[in-house]
C-alpha cells in the first residue's frame, strides 16, 4: 500500500496566494515549522517571501523555505 499524499507543497513548484498565512518549513531556521505569510519579492524588496511577526509584533523574514502547506481548518468541538 502505498504512503497517503503528503500535504506539503514543495515550494519551487508552487506559491500561495499573496498575503495568504501558510504552514512553511525551513529545516534550517531555528523553528523548522511556523505560520508566516507569504509576500511577493518586490513587496517586500528581498528574495526572502515569507514573513512571520514575532513576539515583539515585528515582522521577520523566514529564510530558507523549502516547502509549504495551507492552514488546517480548526477544531470542530471545544472543551
Amino acid at each position: 500500500m502505498s504512503a497517503p499524499a503528503s500535504p506539503w507543497i514543495l515550494r519551487a513548484a508552487q506559491l500561495p496566494q499573496p498575503g495568504q498565512q501558510v504552514l512553511v518549513y525551513a529545516p534550517a531556521a531555528w523553528q523548522q515549522v511556523t505560520v508566516a505569510a507569504f509576500k511577493p519579492p518586490a513587496t517586500t524588496g528581498s528574495k526572502h517571501m515569507f514573513v512571520a511577526p514575532d513576539p515583539n509584533g515585528v515582522n521577520r523574514y523566514i529564510k530558507g523555505v523549502t516547502h509549504w502547506m495551507p492552514l488546517p481548518d480548526p477544531p470542530l468541538e471545544t472543551l
